[in-house]
């Protein structure tokens, strides 16, 4: 019973959140959040980032415009893989910042902000599948925390009977060196 429990709430949140936005591109990248039913309304990549669009005040949107705005004005990028991670519409490395931050503070409690973190790993998984090898190394550094959550809620240890998550203690910190490496890279 409990994972059918598990189940209609992210099946729940999933069609809740689809309804959100249009706004971002679709993936053809498949996770285990498709695999446990998590994407029954739909694409649970679209899904999880119209989560993280829909959850922003004024404030945290108008700040996330300054920074892109910033890091656009610093240049362009002449690999892809730097042009969507740090520039392209909500920036994989603003998502990345926040996850981290989520990740340390413990707000990561239920399906929507797990939607989140699963999102930006697949979003990261694919940039890095196309990147070059040593952008491909770094972006899956940065992506090793959010992978570690992605594994840990599909395990279902981490999951009690009512939806709700709680994860172990994960190290975030390379992920944020890596990031900053990765810029370092992409500016060349």
């Amino acid at each position: 019973m409990k994972k059918t429990s598990f189940l209609a709430l992210a099946l729940s949140a999933t069609v809740v959140l689809g309804a959100c936005s249009s706004e971002d591109e679709p993936s053809d990248d498949t996770t285990a959040a498709e695999d446990n039913g998590a994407a029954a309304g739909g694409d649970s990549e679209d899904t999880a980032e119209d989560t993280g669009a829909a959850g922003d005040s004024a404030d945290e949107t108008g700040a996330a415009a300054d920074e892109a705005g910033e890091t656009e004005a610093a240049g362009s990028y002449a690999d892809p893989a730097c042009e969507e991670f740090f520039t392209e519409g909500g920036p994989l490395a603003d998502r990345a910042d926040a996850a981290r931050e989520a990740i340390t503070a413990g707000d990561i409690v239920d399906m929507p902000t797990y939607s989140e973190v699963n999102l930006l790993k697949q979003r990261i998984d694919a940039t890095a599948s196309s990147a070059p090898e040593d952008i491909s190394t770094l972006l899956l550094e940065v992506n090793a925390p959010f992978a570690e959550t992605v594994d840990a809620v599909n395990e279902g240890s981490v999951v009690d009977e009512d939806g709700v998550i709680t994860l172990p203690e994960i190290d975030v910190q390379g992920s944020a060196d890596a990031q900053a490496e990765l810029e370092t890279a992409c500016a060349g």
